[in-house]
């Protein structure tokens, strides 16, 4: 292989990763509480700091994940049951469609891990997908429908607990998450880095 060739491979397998990593278009960062019954809202009426509307999200590469924190009551601190449920309900505000949707919870003073996502819908319809673990990582993937710009998407899951009684204004977790575009997507990205290069060597060539 040609120091050329080479050069081409590892810069289109690295725009090709890149097309498949985490990001949106400006990175919030947002706090969020838990009630009593061990659920966090994320957007939507009831979540009463980021609410009433859906939250906005912006997919974009090369930017960074929403992160969430999710803090315990203010006055009673947090006491569960061995389980926690999140509901978020977002917007895509982009240009481009959602296939996938990705999140890694971090422990604070409550430990978690995931345990399953119950639901997804689409503008108040459920669709179908995957879901798989990966220690602290979770991903939604292959939905049956994509999330189309200005589409409404609400995710229902639940967390394992195993700090179950946690003081008040406490970080019980942070939540990093993203949604990715579809990944024919970031082939063609690469192809195309692939061929911009080519034409470079020919320049370097030729001259």
């Amino acid at each position: 292989m040609t120091r050329y060739a080479l050069i081409a491979l590892c810069t289109t397998l690295l725009i090709t990763t890149a097309a498949l990593a985490q990001g949106t278009a400006t990175g919030p960062s947002t706090e969020h509480y838990a009630d009593n019954s061990g659920v966090s809202y994320a957007g939507g009426p009831l979540d009463f700091i980021n609410g009433p509307g859906p939250y906005p999200i912006d997919l974009d590469v090369t930017g960074s994940p929403w992160r969430k924190t999710i803090n315990s009551d203010l006055l009673t601190g947090f006491v569960g049951t061995g389980s926690f449920t999140m509901i978020e309900t977002v917007q895509n505000v982009g240009t481009e469609p959602w296939y996938d949707w990705h999140e890694e919870v971090i422990s604070g003073d409550l430990g978690v891990a995931w345990d399953i996502v119950t639901s997804v819908t689409v503008n108040g319809a459920a669709i179908t997908f995957s879901q798989t673990v990966a220690g602290s990582i979770l991903s939604i993937d292959t939905f049956s429908l994509p999330v189309l710009p200005g589409d409404v998407m609400v995710i229902e899951k639940d967390l394992i607990t195993t700090s179950n009684i946690v003081g008040p204004g406490k970080t019980l977790f942070q939540v990093l998450e993203y949604p990715t575009p579809e990944p024919g997507s970031a082939a063609l990205m690469g192809v195309g880095t692939l061929l911009v290069i080519r034409r470079v060597r020919r320049g370097v060539v030729s001259g």
